[in-house]
């Protein structure tokens, strides 16, 4: 695992039992998921039969999303992926931390 993926792991695994507002921007889409963190896994692609599964952290818990409306909507799993290819912080403090992939720039916050 790369040291910026383990370093987002372990600030994740920090928050155990917290909500994470999670915000995504990925090329004009943006979105905002709030997800009660239950604990943190590891994928690494090299590990997966599938070729377009990528290494990613795999968040487990429960979460909603805002949809066009302004409601929020129930995730419908129980965990939710941040792709970690090319994965770079840009800022990390004890309630925020800001990163960058190849595909999506994050914002996580605690609520």
């Amino acid at each position: 695992m790369e040291e910026h993926v383990k370093l987002l792991a372990d600030w994740l695994d920090e928050h155990t039992g917290e909500t994470v507002v999670i915000e995504k921007q990925e090329l004009d889409d943006g979105d905002k998921v709030y997800f009660k963190l239950g604990g943190v896994d590891y994928r690494d692609s090299n590990s997966v039969i599938d070729d377009y599964l990528d290494s990613a952290l795999i968040l487990h818990g429960t979460g909603s999303t805002m949809n066009g409306d302004g409601e929020l909507v129930a995730l419908p799993g129980t965990s939710y992926e941040i792709a970690v290819s090319g994965l770079s912080f840009g800022s990390a403090g004890s309630d925020k931390v800001t990163a960058k992939t190849e595909r999506a720039n994050y914002t996580l916050t605690i609520e």
